[in-house]
């Protein structure tokens, strides 16, 4: 007989998840997921709640094993894309987004909708203009406005994202220009509000570093080059 920590297992691989990705979602750690799905532990009501929530399970089949009542129409709904990128908010056409190279998901949103914000100080520049125009979907007198209130406080810089579009965005985030991002769980609260929410996600490796790194360590080439050049001339 399938017994709860089975059904918590079957759940999280039928919504395509691992440990560490519900764990995130459910605000636990992986080790939390895997002592449930052993047998070691058993989550609380409130992490039941939210856990099915999450899985788009009913409290009755994780905790009974009780199935749905079946319906005449055993067809799925069929699922279309998005014709708006759910992370920088563009009109797309196909499976990616040709602005911010977000892939778009091949099932409908899962959980509850995040809101990404900037805190402390962070470089503002034409390059990180062009990153929240690009990433964001600002216009350019957004991204100036938005930088402008960003150095010298918190802003946010996206919200309604789903969990993969925040992490996405995240990710791609130079974080040298950006070093201090926080996830937050969006329930549409004003901005104020949602600035000093509490965090609602860790945050994915930011992959830019390296290439980031590359880019700064090129522009300090460039400026050694020209410096060497303004020397010969004036010396010579």
């Amino acid at each position: 007989m399938e017994e709860l920590k089975d059904r918590i297992t079957a759940a999280r691989k039928l919504a395509g998840l691992t440990q560490e990705q519900l764990g995130e979602l459910l605000g636990v750690t992986r080790q939390a997921v895997s002592k449930w799905e052993s047998g070691q532990t058993v989550p609380d009501a409130v992490t039941v709640a939210r856990l099915c929530k999450a899985l788009h399970v009913s409290a009755d089949y994780v905790l009974l094993g009780k199935e749905p009542e079946e319906s005449d129409d055993q067809t799925p709904p069929v699922y279309t894309l998005p014709d708006t990128c759910p992370c920088c908010g563009r009109a797309v056409e196909g499976s990616i987004c040709p602005t911010c190279g977000y892939p778009l998901p091949t099932m409908p949103p899962r959980g509850p909708r995040y809101a990404l914000v900037a805190t402390s100080q962070y470089y503002a520049n034409v390059h990180a203009e062009q990153m929240l125009i690009r990433y964001c979907g600002m216009t350019r007198e957004k991204a100036q406005q938005v930088q402008a209130k960003g150095s010298s406080g918190k802003v946010v810089l996206r919200r309604d994202l789903t969990d993969t579009a925040a992490q996405y965005l995240t990710a791609h985030l130079n974080p040298y220009l950006f070093p201090w991002l926080r996830i937050v769980e969006d329930h549409g609260e004003p901005e104020d509000v949602l600035k000093n929410g509490s965090k609602g996600m860790e945050l994915p490796p930011r992959d830019s570093l390296q290439s980031s790194s590359s880019f700064w360590i090129v522009v300090a080439a460039v400026d050694v080059v020209v410096l060497m050049i303004a020397a010969f001339f004036y010396f010579f």
